[in-house]
C-alpha cells in the first residue's frame, strides 16, 4: 500500500499542476434544416464553451458578439452546393441563445438552389477541425420544430445530402452512433477496464479485511465474472439510458459527469483492496445507473419525438453493447494471460494509481472547463488503435511469462501474500 501511495503521490506532482482532462469535451452542434422548394434554411447551434477554441473567440454569454468574426468561420467551413454548383448564401442572423440549457451563438443562414431545385449537399468541418470526435447533428425542422435526425457530420464523415424528402436516420444509423460514442467515451472505457482486471483473482475475507489471493488459473471462470460484470453494466446504464432518454427524469450534465469520473478512483480503490466479495459486479450495476445518465445526454441533444427516441435509445443501447463484447474480446484474454505471471499484483497497483489520477484530472476540468496533459495521450491511443493494441499485446504477454507460475496460478497481490502468511502463523498458534 506504501508503494502504491508513492505512485500516486508521483503522478499528482506530474499532472497536478496541469489543467485537468475532462470526460467530455467535445460536446455536440445541432444543425437545422427546413427546405421548401429551391431554397433552404440553416441554423447552427454553437455552445459557445466549445465555439470559444477558435483563435480569436472568447465569448462568455451576453457578451457583444463579433458577428463578422462568426461570419468568416463559418463562411469558411460550411459550404452548400446542389448540382455541383455553389449555391447563393446569406448569413440573416447571429444572436445569443440557449441550447439544452447551455449557453449557445445561434447562426441563421438562407441558401438559394443555382439550379431551381435540390438536393442540397451540406459540406461542413466547422467545429469538427476543432475538437477531436466533436459531432454535428443534422436534423429537419417539421412544423416548426427540430423533429428528425437525418445524419451526424463528424471528422471524418463532413457531408450530406439534404432535401424536403432526405431519409432520416434509422436504427443501423443509432448502432454505429453508440459504438463509436463509446470508443470516444474514454472515462466509461476506463471504468470497465479497471474492473476487468480484478476478474483473475478472488477476494477473500482475511484477520485485516477482504484481499485479493491467489485461484486456479482458468479462463472459463475468470469469463464467469466478466460476463457478470458487463452484463450488471448493461443493466445498469440500459435502465437510466432509457429513463432520462424519455425525459422522464433529467440529471444536472456536470454532476452526472462528476460521479462517471469519481467511479474510475471507487473502481480504482477496489482493484487494490476490494471492497467485499463480487464487489466488482456491485460497482459496475450501481454506477452503471450513473454512466447510463451521461450516454443519454447524447441522445437528448438530438431533440427526437418519442418514436424516434425509442429507435435511438434501442440502436445506442446495441451499439455500446457491440464495442464492450468486442474491447472484451480483444481484452480479457490477454489480462488472464498477464495474470499468470508473478508481477500482475504490481500491474493491478499502476492500473488503479493511473485511474485515481485520470478521475481527478477530469473532475477539475470538468468543474474548470479545461484540458490537460493527460487528453493528448488518450487522443494518441484513439488516433493509433492498431499500434496502441499492439504494445498492450506485447506487454501483457511479456508480463505473463515473466516469472509464471507453475501449476497454473494466479499472482496475488504482494499485500495478500503478506496477509496469507500472517493468517497461517495466526492459525498455527
Amino acid at each position: 500500500m506504501r508503494r502504491l501511495v508513492m505512485i500516486l503521490i508521483a503522478f499528482l506532482l506530474l499532472f497536478g499542476p496541469a489543467t485537468a482532462a475532462q470526460a467530455h469535451p467535445v460536446g455536440t452542434t445541432g444543425m437545422l434544416v427546413e427546405v421548401e422548394g429551391d431554397r433552404m434554411g440553416l441554423t447552427l447551434q454553437l455552445q459557445l464553451d466549445q465555439l470559444n477554441k477558435y483563435p480569436g473567440i472568447n465569448l462568455e454569454a451576453g457578451d457583444p458578439i463579433p458577428a463578422g468574426t462568426i461570419e468568416q468561420l463559418v463562411n469558411e467551413k460550411v459550404a452548400i452546393t446542389a448540382g455541383g454548383e455553389a449555391g447563393t448564401t446569406e448569413i440573416t442572423g447571429v444572436a445569443h441563445g440557449i441550447v439544452n440549457d447551455r449557453d449557445a451563438v445561434v447562426v441563421n443562414i438562407t441558401v438559394v438552389s443555382p439550379t431551381g431545385s435540390g438536393p442540397f449537399m451540406v459540406q461542413s468541418s466547422l467545429m469538427t477541425d476543432a475538437l477531436d470526435g466533436h459531432k454535428v447533428y443534422v436534423s429537419r425542422v417539421v412544423d416548426g420544430e427540430e423533429a428528425e435526425l437525418l445524419g451526424v457530420l463528424t471528422a471524418t464523415q463532413q457531408s450530406l445530402e439534404v432535401d424536403a424528402h432526405s431519409q432520416k436516420a434509422g436504427l443501423g444509423e443509432m448502432i454505429g452512433h453508440g459504438m463509436h460514442h463509446i470508443a470516444d467515451g474514454y472515462d466509461h472505457l476506463l471504468f470497465l477496464a479497471v474492473l476487468l482486471f480484478s476478474a483473475p483473482m478472488l477476494a477473500v475475507r482475511t484477520g485485516a479485511g477482504w484481499r485479493w489471493s491467489q485461484r486456479k488459473a482458468g479462463l472459463g471462470p475468470s469469463m464467469k465474472r466478466i460476463l457478470a460484470i458487463v452484463t450488471a453494466f448493461t443493466v445498469g446504464h440500459s435502465v437510466t439510458l432509457l429513463v432520462v432518454s424519455l425525459g422522464w427524469f433529467t440529471p444536472p450534465v456536470r454532476y452526472v459527469e462528476t460521479f462517471v469520473a469519481i467511479s474510475i478512483a471507487v473502481a480504482a480503490w477496489n482493484l487494490v483492496r476490494p471492497m467485499f466479495a463480487h464487489g466488482e459486479v456491485m460497482l459496475a450495476g450501481v454506477f452503471g445507473l450513473v454512466h447510463g445518465m451521461a450516454f443519454a445526454t447524447t441522445i437528448l441533444e438530438m431533440n427526437l419525438n418519442l418514436a424516434d427516441t425509442l429507435v435511438a435509445v434501442l440502436g445506442f443501447n446495441i451499439g455500446i453493447e457491440l464495442a464492450q463484447l468486442l474491447g472484451v474480446l480483444l481484452v480479457v484474454p490477454l489480462i488472464h494471460a498477464a495474470a499468470n505471471g508473478k508481477h500482475y499484483g504490481r500491474l493491478c497497483q499502476v492500473v488503479a494509481a493511473f485511474g485515481v489520477v485520470a478521475s481527478a484530472a477530469w473532475v477539475v476540468g470538468i468543474w474548470t472547463d479545461t484540458d490537460s496533459v493527460l487528453t493528448p495521450l488518450f487522443d494518441g491511443i484513439a488516433a493509433n488503435p492498431l499500434l496502441s493494441y499492439v504494445v498492450f499485446i506485447g506487454a501483457m504477454l511479456l508480463l505473463g511469462f515473466t516469472g509464471a507460475r507453475a501449476g497454473g496460478q494466479d499472482a496475488a497481490t504482494p499485500e495478500a501474500k503478506s496477509n496469507a502468511k500472517e493468517d497461517a502463523l495466526t492459525g498455527a498458534k
